[in-house]
């Protein structure tokens, strides 16, 4: 009975250890994205792009504030020559038409963004960070339960009772 509940602690050792690497890798995401975005617009080769579409996106949650982004999808031409087609965010309101100053690493002019000044690290971005620390916590935290628990378990099922030696007779030999 006791090796059940050894087992049993592994296993959820286990899943509290996988809830730990998802939010870790959750958080690394996160930070690269913003990082990239940053360095984007800190040393990033600046191309003129001309807006080809422009269209809102509405979030709303229930009982909250309704949440409007501004996407648009620019055109320009990288610096090897390749035209580019990309979607980003604009806090301004560009139209059909418009020129739109962008910035773009050399090797990834896919990943362009619209030249504004950034926005700083914002409430959600701090909220989703503590969401992510907090569940790799609690994974952590189950992992140790777990395991302990296997541990404990495992450890108690060995009653120090001596081991039955096999019986000769029943073995063969030479």
């Amino acid at each position: 009975m006791f090796a059940v509940g050894g087992a049993f602690g592994v296993v959820f050792g286990c899943v509290g250890l996988l809830f730990a690497l998802v939010g870790i890798a959750m958080l690394v995401g996160v930070v690269r994205r913003v990082s990239e975005h940053r360095r984007t617009l800190r040393e990033g080769l600046r191309a003129q792009g001309r807006c080809l579409e422009t269209y809102v996106v509405r979030t709303h949650r229930s009982g909250g504030p309704v949440h409007h982004q501004r996407r648009l999808i620019v055109g320009f031409r990288a610096g090897d020559g390749r035209d580019v087609r990309v979607q980003v965010t604009s806090r301004q309101p560009y139209v059909t038409g418009d020129m739109v100053l962008l910035r773009h690493l050399p090797h990834r002019p896919e990943r362009a963004v619209v030249d504004e000044a950034p926005t700083g690290v914002g409430v959600v971005s701090c909220l989703f960070g503590g969401a992510m620390v907090v569940f790799t916590c609690v994974g952590l935290f189950f992992a140790a339960i777990g395991f302990g628990a296997a541990v404990f378990l495992g450890a108690s099922a060995d009653d120090g009772a001596p081991v039955p030696l096999p019986d000769p007779h029943l073995t063969a030999g030479p």
